[in-house]
């Protein structure tokens, strides 16, 4: 039966797993540790033995005895421990363009919402730009080795919720040493990240000036330092008394990019919303650097 856009797989996932023992107090596993009996049940499974015979391998070789009905569920397909959370920890996570542009886009239309006693963990964007949401859902895909999350639509923006525990443990509370592997782990990786941020909070003029705003002053400050090595110089960043886009916050900031590094821009990091990237192209086109 089809679920609402509020449902979350995650939670219901670890309703199911607190019958992984017939044990009065119903103990719940770690995930780590489900993760790697259930690899070991799928192996007996496919030698031939039968559920009978996997049950007591388990308790044998694990010291946990699991229900019958876990193991006909996992041998059928019908569940498994990545079906609530596919990447099981942080340390798990590998490091890639799809998960750095995640991290790029989330503090700036992203938000997460943890909730530990009714085990939910969301990440929710909402933007304007159909492309934004989509490029981000594809890539939590990817992520998280799951299909693609449909979007829909709340007013005149665009709206995905990413069920990932894992994601929420990594993007709040938002930490640039917590993200710095993720990000810096190669010129891809870094690019990815930057051009999530400016596809969100990025504007080009009509006259061809790049910027960015944001409420997370060291968020800027990092971007700045990740440009540089692309050969992006930028000013600021600068306090701006007023935007539309945080019209309720105290402090928001802003960094523009130079003029003569716009080409440097164009080549290594540019836009995936389409309207931006013409934009940029007809500026450079006309001022003859493309």
């Amino acid at each position: 039966m089809a679920q609402g856009p509020g449902f979350c797989p995650e939670g219901e996932e670890v309703k199911k797993m607190e019958n992984i023992t017939e044990t009065k107090r119903r103990k719940i596993l770690p995930r780590e540790l489900r993760i790697k009996i259930y690899k070991r049940v799928m192996t007996l499974h496919r030698r031939g033995l039968s559920n009978k015979e996997i049950i007591d391998m388990i308790e044998q070789e694990y010291g946990v005895k699991l229900a019958s009905s876990v193991v006909s569920e996992w041998t059928r397909g019908r569940h498994s421990p990545y079906n609530g959370r596919y990447v099981p920890s942080i340390e798990s996570l590998r490091p890639s363009k799809e998960l750095a542009y995640i991290i790029g886009v989330v503090p700036t239309d992203g938000y997460v919402s943890k909730n530990e006693s009714k085990q939910r963990y969301v990440i929710t964007l909402r933007a304007k730009d159909k492309e934004l949401v989509k490029e981000t859902s594809r890539r939590a895909a990817k992520v998280l080795g799951r299909k693609p999350i449909k979007s829909f639509r709340v007013g005149k923006y665009y709206e995905i919720n990413i069920c990932s525990k894992t994601l929420c443990e990594l993007l709040k509370p938002f930490d640039i040493e917590k993200i710095r592997n993720f990000v810096e782990h190669c010129p891809d990786c870094t690019a990815a990240f930057l051009r999530a941020l400016f596809d969100a909070e990025g504007h080009v003029s009509k006259y061809g000036y790049i910027y960015i705003h944001n409420t997370n002053y060291e968020l800027l400050e990092y971007a700045k330092k990740l440009l540089r090595r692309f050969g992006i110089e930028t000013t600021g960043p600068w306090p701006t008394s007023k935007n539309r886009r945080y019209p309720n916050s105290k402090n928001c900031y802003y960094l523009y990019i130079k003029a003569s590094s716009n080409i440097n821009f164009y080549r290594h990091i540019g836009f995936t919303i389409k309207r931006k990237q013409k934009r940029l192209e007809e500026y450079l086109k006309r001022t003859g650097k493309l």
